[in-house]
């Protein structure tokens, strides 16, 4: 038998429906994403959604009641030419009102009533208001992670206005079998994107052995920035059988502009490059001379760096980095910068550009690699070992950077001749050896204070005279 009739209301049930129920569903919403709101059937069916969207998408202007039914002749009715409607747009939340309860109420969930989350805002005033200021320690921090979903919470609320559409117009009076259910039409094609092309680097291994046929390279740079810097020189020698067999040193047009601070520190010049190839010009022939041996360098990641990001190539580059292997070998260093190493092995001859520290670099690698880690005197040039007394009793004073040698090395040739290089100019200076001004700072922004006190000295009568390098290498001849 069965019972018709009208189901007998239940006020119990109604009740909970509005009270709790509406509270519990408050409260998933503020703790999962994407509860109850539309379109997010595809967190539970993700093949389904695809497939609604794309047949939403892609059946326009298909009849309606072709979905309904089975196979049959119909007549579409007449219909009124296109209507073109309007939707309007929805007035959104202020923000200034949502911060403003939030900064000033957001403890007891005022923005949260504001932008529709009255359940949880209504817990957060419970909270806040019937557990004698304990509850604060769960609403502030709780307020505090509102400040990421305010902003979408205003999102929400604002709808931009639907462009105008034409209703799409349906043919009259015209017979055709409708399919039992309409077809679904293939995805839309999505036009291509222009890939983004970006060089290949090599594949760069690092070794742990021991070497006797290498290459050791450096390379002086406009920069540090790879991607923004130029090369402006690229040295290389090749050893083979422990023995230097070739080298390659090239002089490059950096295409960039050369700082004042980066020519002294290199002694290259945009004069000294402006007519030389550019590096892609010369990775062919630097490629065939390294002919895939490792390479070794200090600080060599520095180097490779540059060469792999301007264009150079090559199946493998395996690397050996004299850095790595003086912290091992040499645990009790200040630092491992070359010159320090050079101080460290007795080098005394001055490193001019990159192929100097090709010579300096391949030395002190032949000599951590034979296990020979204590202080010795290398062999240094003609030019800086032959002493004299041509400079005896002389006081120098240099002031400035020069190009054609550093302050260091400048010093070194007075002392190697008998002379004596001070830091400051006094009364007792005979010479004040005089390069260009390039630091920011100077007292009157074009001369140092070396300038300064020794024209003072000159004025008052005294001895000391201001000279160029020039003038110095004709007091040594």
């Amino acid at each position: 038998m069965v019972k018709i009739g009208v189901r007998k209301p239940s006020i119990k049930r109604s009740i909970k429906a509005r009270t709790t129920g509406k509270l519990k569903r408050s409260v998933k919403r503020a703790v999962i994403p994407y509860y109850g709101k539309k379109g997010t059937g595809m967190l539970k069916n993700p093949k389904k959604a695809v497939y609604n969207r794309i047949y939403n998408k892609t059946t326009v202007g298909i009849n309606p009641m072709s979905q309904i039914g089975a196979s049959k002749k119909t007549s579409h009715p007449k219909v009124k030419p296109t209507v073109t409607t309007k939707v309007p747009i929805q007035t959104g939340k202020d923000s200034n009102i949502a911060w403003g309860l939030w900064l000033l109420f957001g403890w007891l969930g005022g923005h949260r009533y504001y932008l529709g989350r009255k359940g949880t805002g209504f817990i957060m005033t419970l909270l806040a208001l019937l557990t004698a200021g304990y509850g604060l320690i769960i609403t502030i921090p709780w307020m505090l992670l509102d400040t990421i979903r305010i902003n979408k919470w205003l999102a929400e609320y604002k709808q931009s206005p639907v462009a105008e559409q034409p209703t799409p117009e349906i043919i009259p009076e015209v017979d055709e079998t409708m399919p039992e259910t309409a077809p679904i039409p293939d995805e839309p094609a999505i036009d291509p994107v222009t890939p983004i092309i970006q060089k290949n680097k090599p594949n760069i291994v690092k070794l742990k052995k021991d070497l006797y046929n290498f290459i050791v390279l450096d390379i002086e740079t406009t920069g540090l920035s790879a991607e923004n810097e130029g090369i402006t020189q690229v040295s290389a020698l090749k050893y083979i059988d422990n023995k230097k067999v070739a080298q390659f040193n090239k002089y490059v047009n950096p295409e960039h502009e050369i700082p004042k601070e980066v020519q002294f520190l290199t002694h290259i010049s945009p004069e000294t490059v402006i007519n030389e190839p550019t590096f892609t010009e010369i990775i062919p022939e630097l490629r065939d001379f390294i002919g895939g041996l490792p390479i070794i360098g200090h600080n060599i990641n520095f180097d490779i760096n540059f060469l792999t990001t301007h264009g150079y190539t090559d199946k493998q580059i395996f690397i050996e980095d004299t850095v790595t292997i003086a912290r091992k070998k040499l645990p009790n260093l200040e630092n491992y910068k070359l010159e320090t190493l050079k101080k460290h092995y007795g080098i005394k001859n001055q490193s001019h550009n990159s192929l100097d520290d090709c010579e300096t670099t391949a030395f002190i690698y032949q000599q951590i690699r034979d296990g020979s880690t204590d202080k010795i005197i290398a062999g240094d040039s003609a030019e800086l070992t032959k002493s004299s007394d041509k400079l005896s009793g002389l006081r120098f004073c240099i002031t400035g950077q020069f190009m054609e040698m550093t302050r260091s090395e400048i010093k070194f040739l007075i002392e190697q001749n008998g002379g004596r290089v001070t830091s400051a100019v006094s009364g007792l200076t005979d010479y004040l050896i005089d390069g260009e001004q390039v630091y920011e700072g100077l007292k009157d922004g074009v001369h140092s204070s070396a300038e300064l006190k020794a024209q003072e000295f000159i004025d008052n009568g005294g001895k000391i005279k201001i000279i160029g390098l020039d003038e110095l290498n004709e007091l040594i001849a």
